[in-house]
């Protein structure tokens, strides 16, 4: 989402970047300008609106696809995850039940709910024909998706007999990295390797895997590989294919891997999928047909909850799982110590090359760091930097294209999920290294803290945090990021609820906002023993900087 500025006199492409927590490089990406010094007064630019969305995260083109209609969906599925069919449901809604039995993908038709403050209580049959409570669930927005987790597994199995060979001992299983301090710092160095193969972990047994064995008796016994319990007490459910990477990430930031988890759940697009849903007849309760006689089809988005590694914005160059826009890739690539860095000197896309710099009398040969194009030609520093110069014409032809062979496959990388999570861990803790250096006290905080303050920073932007954490903001500027994340009638019903008060209804949204989309807990497996993580307010009071 863009605004309209218009240049005035003393204006440069970086100032007005700061203006609205942007870059040179982005905005000279909307306006299509191919050098972003060259500017003029009067001039009409498209800039970003959404000041306290960063750059790449995907969070307002999902909250455009959600159709306008309070709904709960539900769906139950087993230990692994996957849908339970056939299972006898009844929903209990404002004195009236509803009986359902789930499809094969384990949901049961929408429920209508008329306010956020209804409550649906959910019963399941056990297997002994008995009703049981598990749940109640309310509406958090127009579509409300619930997944109702068994901790239970149906194995099919057959009959075998209990005399049988014992297997062989088998080799004890290479002892698993064990879970990083939540003491560490964010001063932290990351490691220095960022090879695919030498940065994974060994590839984990997927959950659900059976093998068929027998005890040291020789009785028949199957044997299920569940995600949980492990040694790193990791949850990821329907992200378990990621695993392997959230745990090298959380090595080299040195915190544990559910706060990375917890940082990707904020951050990452999610798989949509379109379901077509019958429309059902309120006093009936049957299927409502058209004029025609056939059943009334709505057309409803539902989200997954799985990371896509694939996604791509229609109005921007945010690629890849973390939505990253162009410019935002190539400087972390430029940055020395991140995981794309070292891949880009790996494959010799970052080197050095030695210049000859002609003065009045002499001249003088130097090595400078240097971009190495495909046609064997470099891009070297010079009044503008190689990040800035690749994120420019001619290199950059258009949204997500380079004219350049290696730089194309640097931004192609936003779609490999290794390099899609790794960068955004990077980019975490690049904020919290700045926070750290403004005397912020990150020191005394747990890993779930971190990964909040982090997330904060991400999405207000370095200007923003400082004043929000110190509680220095003003009104009006409140005002205007919270209309714009939630639009001004969202907005005035927040402010009506705090008094009028602006500014505390922007604090308040924005905690709620944090707390839910940052939980460490939710990514254990056992969180009995977890550290207590503060809301992200008490967090931002306990490490403002002393003078």
């Amino acid at each position: 989402m863009t605004t309209s500025y218009t240049v005035r006199r003393g204006d440069t492409l970086t100032k007005i970047a700061k203006l609205h927590n942007s870059t040179p490089q982005v905005i000279a990406e909307l306006n299509d300008l191919s050098n972003i010094n060259l500017i003029h007064v009067g001039q009409h630019l498209q800039v970003p609106a959404l000041v306290p969305v960063p750059e790449h995260n995907p969070a307002p083109e999902k909250q455009e696809q959600a159709p306008q209609e309070r709904t709960l969906f539900m769906q139950f599925v087993d230990v692994l995850n996957q849908p339970i069919k056939d299972l006898k449901v009844k929903l209990h809604l404002d004195g009236e039940t509803a009986e359902h039995v789930t499809d094969s993908k384990g949901e049961v038709p929408p429920v209508e709910v008329k306010s956020e403050s209804s409550a649906v209580k959910v019963e399941v049959e056990t297997v002994t024909g008995k009703s049981k409570h598990i749940a109640t669930v309310s509406p958090r927005g127009d579509n409300t998706y619930v997944r109702l987790h068994s901790p239970k597994l149906a194995v099919q199995s057959q009959l075998r007999t209990h005399e049988g060979k014992p297997p062989a001992p088998a080799a004890p299983p290479p002892a698993a990295p064990a879970p990083v301090s939540p003491a560490a710092t964010v001063s932290a160095p990351p490691a220095a390797a960022a090879d695919s193969s030498a940065s994974k972990p060994k590839t984990t047994t997927p959950p659900g895997t059976v093998t068929d064995t027998r005890s040291a008796a020789g009785h028949p016994v199957q044997e299920v590989s569940l995600e949980c319990p492990n040694k790193l007490n990791l949850r990821l459910m329907q992200n378990f294919t990621y695993r392997d990477y959230i745990v090298a990430a959380a090595n080299r930031a040195g915190m544990i891997p559910q706060a990375i988890a917890a940082i990707m759940n904020a951050e990452a697009a999610t798989i949509i999928t379109i379901e077509e849903v019958p429309v059902f007849n309120k006093k009936t309760g049957k299927p409502a047909l058209d004029k025609k006689g056939k059943p009334v089809i709505k057309r409803i988005p539902k989200n997954t909850g799985v990371w896509d590694p694939n996604s791509a914005s229609p109005r921007s160059s945010a690629r890849g799982m973390t939505q990253f826009l162009d410019a935002t890739w190539i400087e972390m690539t430029m940055t020395d110590g991140t995981f794309l860095n070292a891949r880009a000197k790996k494959e010799g896309w970052l080197t050095t090359t030695t210049i000859t710099i002609k003065h009045k009398k002499s001249e003088e040969t130097k090595e400078v760091p240097a971009f190495k194009l495909e046609n064997g030609s470099f891009v070297t520093p010079g009044k503008h930097s190689i990040a800035a110069q690749l994120s420019s014409k001619p290199y950059l032809t258009g949204r997500a294209k380079a004219s350049d062979g290696n730089l194309q496959k640097i931004l192609d990388l936003r779609f490999e999920a290794e390099y899609a999570i790794h960068t955004a861990v990077d980019y975490a803790m690049q904020n919290l290294a700045m926070l750290k250096k403004n005397n912020f006290k990150l020191d005394t905080l747990n890993d779930g803290e971190k990964a909040k303050i982090a997330y904060l920073a991400h999405h207000l932007g370095p200007g923003d945090v400082k004043a929000f954490i110190n509680n220095t903001m003003t009104a009006e500027h409140a005002e205007y990021l919270l209309k714009a994340q939630v639009g001004a009638d969202g907005a005035a019903k927040r402010a009506e609820k705090n008094k009028n008060d602006y500014l505390a209804a922007h604090r308040a949204w924005l905690d709620d906002f944090i707390n839910d989309r940052i939980s460490t807990t939710k990514y254990m497996c056992k969180a009995d023993d977890a550290p207590t993580v503060r809301t992200l307010l008490d967090t931002t009071i306990a490490i403002r900087a002393t003078a």
